[in-house]
């Protein structure tokens, strides 16, 4: 009788050990997968951004204005003055 009581507290502990080892692993896990889930989410949101960029990338009045913007390209007459950014005044 006493070595049966001996054999169920050491099975007890055992499964206490498993089960508080196993809980840490599922929480750590846990915390993983959300932090995965944002940046599936964060990735999903550059992959639609990307999309619209190469949409715009097609169109020709887009890539004009473009142009226009970075490299200082004008239409034909048209004649361009660059003024003071207003950023730079405050700084």
């Amino acid at each position: 009788m006493r070595l049966l009581q001996i054999i169920v507290v050491l099975f007890l502990s055992w499964a206490g050990y498993t089960y508080y080892s196993q809980s840490e692993q599922l929480a750590s896990k846990q915390s993983e997968l959300v932090n995965l889930q944002r940046e599936v989410t964060k990735v999903e949101e550059d992959k639609k951004q990307l999309e619209l960029q190469v949409k715009r990338m097609n169109d020709q009045e887009y890539i004009s204005e473009l142009a226009r913007k970075n490299f200082f390209l004008s239409k034909e007459g048209e004649i361009i003055f660059l003024t003071p950014d207003e950023n730079k005044k405050k700084q």
